[in-house]
């Protein structure tokens, strides 16, 4: 999956359509940008190379999205964002054989284990501290995604939040609010920028 699929998949299950203003801005930990993008060449490595097929491919990630970009994702699928900018942290990690497995079986569905997924909202007067526990899922077929699921198990935060979590997480695996964006930018990535990534190492 893409680099932000999973901390974007919190934020998309976990706090949407809830009117709230903007507090201050979020600032972007330093590295954060380096660090991802050293995750995607490692992950373009693999899915390029289709090794090795051994020991696990591990990224420590953080992402902090503006207000704006939220507001501009959200209105796409059909939903309003009411908070502030957000920034998520996750420990990414999986099977490099499954991955490969995606990448090369005639089809083949790529589970994610559980992710604990930590997630700090701006709200009207002060951060609003959000963990979501998901285990992504997708069908692969030929080497590119046909389907993808959210499957959040749980969510730590306020009521409001929680209630909010899982109808924006049944919304998406049910029907598909991100399903074609999200599917189109993890093909995009796999077949279109991974080879290009890995050709200027």
């Amino acid at each position: 999956m893409a680099i932000n699929s999973v901390v974007r998949a919190c934020v998309a299950a976990g706090v949407l359509a809830v009117t709230a203003s903007l507090a201050q801005a979020l600032e972007e930990p330093k590295g954060e940008k380096e660090a991802l993008k050293a995750c995607e060449r490692s992950l373009c490595e693999l899915v390029t190379k289709k090794a090795p097929t051994t020991g696990d491919f591990a990224c420590a990630l953080s992402k902090t999205w503006a207000k704006s970009e939220l507001k501009e994702g959200s209105a796409a699928g059909k939903m309003s964002w009411g908070f502030g900018d957000a920034q998520c942290t996750v420990d990414l990690k999986l099977a490099r054989s499954v991955i490969v497995a995606a990448m090369t079986d005639p089809k083949t569905t790529l589970q994610f284990p559980d992710h604990t997924v930590k997630c700090i909202i701006e709200g009207e007067k002060e951060p609003t501290n959000v963990t979501a526990t998901l285990a992504p899922k997708a069908e692969f077929e030929g080497g590119k995604v046909k389907k993808v699921w959210v499957n959040l198990r749980s969510v730590e935060g306020s009521s409001v939040i929680k209630g909010l979590a899982f109808t924006a997480a049944k919304l998406e695996d049910n029907l598909g609010v991100f399903h074609k964006p999200l599917v189109n930018a993890v093909n995009k990535l796999l077949s279109e920028k991974c080879p290009k990534v890995v050709a200027q190492n």
